[in-house]
């Protein structure tokens, strides 16, 4: 199971870093670094003012994502970016390469001594609204073994928002496939797009198949549904509810933070 940092917090919440365009994206908007910098550490200072439990970094406005490897000035970019992060927080930090680029996050989690990384396409092979994903879970964990980097906890996501599997195939088994032949550390269950949330009956089916998985819900948790799924599930992802207004594309919004994680300690304390 590793020896992640996150694996000792008690079903931890992660809030999400949502970076602006970055360089090698279409939308880049010439902004420095620095400015850049200065926008994720406001972001991750307003995640910590609400007290949320870990951290995860992600290209998010990089659309349309390249399949697989990202440009190798936003690889660049995200480095500093995600260590410029870690060094100003003191909870677990992680790092998402959208769309797939499990092998690099491994390599930044790796050198910049992160918690956890989030694989898109594990073992299934999905189509996504951007192309096929092909399952990343071969490569990347001889990758681990030979940077020995177990530490580095990989979160796998199955059957993820805006992807679907070919075959066609229940969730529960690729979750099963992720775990036990893939070897990922924790299973990620998501709507099928950003901000929708994940229906309590899957979470409740995955858990009740796979009862000693770390299964993390990763969309469209709020404080109205926190505390039904943190009753069954190990943890969650939160972005677009930390949003000021709950729209995905502003700042995060520390009393919408604070006000969720509020219900979710109520949550793990009863």
């Amino acid at each position: 199971m590793g020896t992640s940092r996150l694996w000792q917090l008690t079903k931890p919440i992660i809030g999400m870093v949502h970076l602006p365009p970055l360089p090698g994206s279409p939308g880049y908007r010439g902004e420095s670094i620095e400015e850049i910098v200065r926008f994720a550490l406001r972001e991750a200072e307003a995640l910590l003012e609400g007290g949320v439990d870990a951290i995860l970094v992600e290209n998010f406005h990089d659309h349309p994502y390249p399949i697989t490897k990202v440009p190798t000035p936003t690889l660049i970019a995200m480095a500093v970016l995600t260590h410029r992060v870690k060094e100003a927080v003191d909870v677990p930090v992680g790092v998402n390469l959208l769309f797939n680029d499990a092998e690099n996050e491994l390599y930044l989690a790796w050198c910049l001594e992160l918690d956890f990384i989030r694989v898109e396409g594990f073992v299934d092979l999905l189509l996504s609204d951007m192309g096929p994903l092909m399952p990343a879970a071969p490569s990347l964990m001889r990758l681990r073994r030979e940077l020995k980097a177990e530490r580095v906890a990989i979160l796998a996501d199955v059957q993820g928002k805006y992807t679907y599997a070919l075959p066609a195939r229940d969730v529960a088994d690729s979750a099963r496939d992720a775990l036990e032949r893939g070897g990922a550390d924790a299973v990620i269950l998501t709507g099928a797009k950003t901000g929708q949330s994940v229906p309590l009956e899957l979470v409740k089916q995955v858990k009740k198949e796979l009862p000693q998985a770390r299964v993390l819900v990763g969309s469209g948790v709020t404080p109205e549904t926190v505390v039904d799924l943190l009753a069954i599930a190990d943890g969650a992802i939160v972005g677009s509810y930390f949003k000021r207004d709950g729209n995905v594309h502003n700042p995060v919004d520390p009393h919408r933070v604070r006000k969720l994680m509020e219900a979710a300690r109520r949550a793990k304390e009863g």
